[in-house]
This record gives structure tokens, C-alpha cells and sequence, in this order.
């Protein structure tokens, strides 16, 4: 086949992959941990609403999400805090402690909102400062981290579903650090 026959197939191929590959997508919704749902659901008597969750803009928490050549934003507001707050609210009410007009209330501040696509093995870090008042009093205030890793890949079409795909686990994750706290639970209770 003659050269300027194939340029113009070639140039077809080309360009709809190099927009692809320097494309943008929203993070998966979150679903909700039952391990954390069960850790909630001990906390007797606890019930709680949750307030503002903002994200702090640092260099480990950049919006949105940077994938390689992609970018990946929140499928909740227009920040992970609001994501975050997302999750959360679902993880309450699926435990059934979720309650609007309870005087106890839940903050928080993402502080690091990291996800590192790898070539070999990704992973993820996230931070958060989580403060609870009952009546306007602090009886809470610490901040929690979680890091995750997974398999990845050198191939972009394979790392970069990946990471989008863990990002939700990690979450679960903080979450979970968060619940496990005794000092928590008795802040809520």
C-alpha cells in the first residue's frame, strides 16, 4: 500500500487514541463498607449528622485527581470532601444511625487525596481531620489516614481502570480507621 494512502487511516487511528488517553472521567460512586456499617451499627445509642466536609488544597491534595494523562473528578459535589461526606452519610444510614436533628455533629477536612497509578504497583493515601461536636462542644478531633496498594500495570489502559476502581476501597478504608476508634464511638455515643 502506497505511504499517502496509509497517512490519512493512520492519522484516523491516532487522534481519537490521543484524545482518549488525555481524557477525564468521574470516580466510581461509593459503596458502602459492611464492615463499617457493622462497626457503626455496635456504637449503641450513637447517632449522628453529618456537617461540612471540605478538602484542603495542598500539594497531596490536588482536584481533581491526576491519572497519568487523565483526571479523575468526584462524582459528588465538585471535591473528594464532598465525596467523602458522601460516603459517610451512606454508611450512617444503612446503619441506622443517621439523624438529622441529633445534636451531635460530624466535620471534616480532607487533607491528603493522593492515588499514584504505578507502573508495577499503585497505591493510594488519603488523610482527614474528623472532629465531632455534641452541642457545639468538641468531644472528638484526630486525623486518620489509610494507604492502600494493588496490582498495576505499565499499560495506561490497564493502571489507570485500576486505580479508578480502588479509589472507592480506599475510602472504605479511612472510613473504617475512623470507626474503629474507641475515642470515636464515644464521641458519637
Amino acid at each position: 500500500m502506497d505511504l499517502h494512502k496509509r497517512i490519512p487511516r493512520l492519522v484516523a487511528v491516532a487522534i481519537p487514541i490521543a484524545l482518549l488517553s488525555a481524557c477525564g472521567f468521574v470516580a466510581p460512586p461509593y459503596t458502602a463498607s459492611v464492615d463499617n456499617i457493622q462497626a457503626l451499627k455496635n456504637a449503641s445509642g450513637a447517632h449522628a449528622r453529618v456537617g461540612t466536609f471540605d478538602s484542603q488544597s495542598s500539594t497531596k491534595n490536588y482536584y481533581p485527581i491526576a491519572l497519568r494523562a487523565n483526571v479523575m473528578r468526584s462524582p459528588v459535589g465538585d471535591s473528594y470532601g464532598s465525596y467523602l461526606a458522601d460516603a459517610m452519610t451512606k454508611e450512617l444510614t444503612m446503619a441506622g444511625k443517621l439523624s438529622p436533628q441529633s445534636d451531635v455533629e460530624i466535620k471534616a477536612t480532607l487533607i491528603e487525596n493522593h492515588v499514584d497509578v504505578g507502573l508495577a504497583t499503585g497505591e493510594a493515601a488519603l488523610s482527614a481531620r474528623f472532629i465531632v461536636t455534641r452541642g457545639g462542644a468538641i468531644r472528638y478531633d484526630k486525623v486518620k489516614t489509610a494507604h492502600t496498594q494493588w496490582e498495576s500495570a505499565f499499560a495506561a489502559m490497564i493502571a489507570v481502570p485500576k486505580a479508578r476502581e480502588e479509589y472507592p476501597l480506599a475510602v472504605q478504608k479511612l472510613l473504617g480507621e475512623l470507626y474503629a476508634d474507641p475515642a470515636f464511638r464515644e464521641a458519637i455515643e
